[in-house]
């Protein structure tokens, strides 16, 4: 069944529990597709809000939009209470452009244009996030009630990307003037901010630096600052729910170690984590070859300048399995090549993989986060199209919450969502077995 609505763009719901790589297989049979394409299975959103309000329930996640800007992924999000973080004059406006209140926006960039600051506050956006005097100045000139939160540094000892080298003060020699600063030109000074890194992979990363920022929640006292908010950024992991719990439980124990008063508003920044799983890039061999080196070679119609851009810039490994399943055939070592004319497009330097013939597809799981949003059009190669799919049970889960967003009475609300998902089964042909 494939339907639009004012909420969701052109999603296709299948039966409960069908298989992603099923749903490939029919694309490329139905419809003939030779371009690399997305399937977002909207379930795993679903999944991953659960996850995460039964895990952390204190902290109120504010959506990283540069993970990945999807209408429908934002719409969703939305419509579930996420709040969001923008980067960008034209994220506040796109996130602002769905109906979402500008007190749910947090401008999370400590370097942001002077434009981009008159925009904010013109719009309403006013909490922000700074982390020298310079940016202080700036934002108490162009948007006088500012909302501020201080960004200290704490990078996790191993991540993927750290952040301390660019971004965040130093508590013990930064920290102190930035408060006085804030004192003197009467800024309201709301809260303390931190990112423990991308990919972090050290379990006591959040632990160490919520204990950090607890110490400029006492140094604040000092200077008249109450402060009322701690932000706790991202890093949390997209693909390993595991180890998501495992920090869920180190972050808790910090929380009720440094931050007991409930009073205390704890929000974070996840984008990889509510995302990543639910995109999964099939691409189609193109070419292929037998190189000196007793390695095949193929080249797929996708590449590092376009969605495996992600993978080149941030060290993340790239994992790929074949859409048919060949148990009879050898692996062989091989390399993968991607699509534009530049040398260093290549996926991976050694993967073993059954012998492939030209016309035959590579699947890539797990490439929600930061792979569209980091696409180029480098070769004049476009950007992949992406197929929406949902199933029965979680297209009335999103149907419901949409209509609670917009304030329809409790005792209307199951009929509406109940009509609201007939008027898509009658409407739309059904696609299913």
């Amino acid at each position: 069944m494939n339907f639009e609505s004012n909420n969701l763009e052109s999603v296709e719901v299948y039966e409960n529990n069908t298989d992603v790589t099923r749903i490939i297989a029919e694309k490329i049979e139905q419809c003939g597709h030779t371009d690399s394409f997305y399937i977002c299975d909207l379930r795993e959103i679903l999944k991953k809000y659960s996850l995460w309000t039964s895990t952390l329930p204190r902290i109120k996640p504010f959506y990283a939009v540069k993970a990945n800007n999807s209408t429908n992924i934002l719409k969703i999000l939305a419509d579930f209470g996420i709040n969001f973080d923008c980067a960008s004059k034209n994220e506040i406006n796109q996130i602002l452009s769905l109906g979402v209140h500008p007190d749910r926006i947090i401008y999370a960039h400590t370097i942001k244009a002077p434009e981009s600051i008159k925009y904010a506050n013109k719009v309403g956006v006013k909490l922000m996030t700074f982390d020298n005097s310079e940016e202080l100045f700036k934002m108490k000139k162009l948007c006088p009630n500012v909302r501020a939160v201080l960004r200290i540094r704490s990078d996790a000892r191993d991540a993927l990307v750290k952040f301390g080298s660019k971004f965040g003060c130093d508590v013990e020699n930064e920290a102190d003037h930035l408060l006085r600063l804030a004192r003197d030109l009467n800024v309201d000074l709301v809260g303390v901010s931190f990112h423990v890194g991308f990919g972090c992979k050290d379990i006591d990363a959040f632990y160490n630096a919520i204990k950090l920022a607890e110490t400029v929640f006492r140094l604040a006292k000092l200077y008249g600052y109450d402060l009322s908010i701690l932000n706790i950024g991202g890093g949390f992991p997209g693909a390993n729910d595991i180890y998501f719990k495992e920090l869920a439980i180190t972050i808790n124990e910090a929380l009720d170690d440094f931050f007991p008063n409930e009073s205390i508003q704890v929000i974070a920044e996840p984008g990889t984590f509510f995302v990543n799983s639910a995109f999964t890039l099939a691409c189609n061999i193109i070419s292929k070859k037998f190189n000196l080196d007793s390695k095949w070679v193929y080249y797929v119609n996708d590449g590092i300048y376009g969605s495996f851009n992600r993978d080149y810039c941030f060290n993340v490994p790239v994992t790929m399995y074949p859409l048919h399943k060949y148990s009879k055939r050898k692996a062989h070592p091989s390399i993968i090549f991607g699509v534009t004319c530049a040398t260093p497009d290549r996926l991976t330097k050694n993967v073993s993989l059954p012998l492939l013939d030209i016309g035959e597809w590579l699947i890539f799981q797990n490439m929600g986060a930061y792979c569209l949003s980091l696409c180029t059009s480098f070769n004049g190669f476009a950007t992949p199209h992406i197929f929406y799919i949902i199933d029965d049970n979680s297209l009335g889960h999103v149907c419901f919450q949409h209509l609670k967003h917009l304030h329809i009475s409790l005792n209307e609300l199951s009929s509406h969502a109940l009509n609201l998902k007939k008027r898509f089964s009658t409407t739309y042909c059904i696609d299913k077995d």
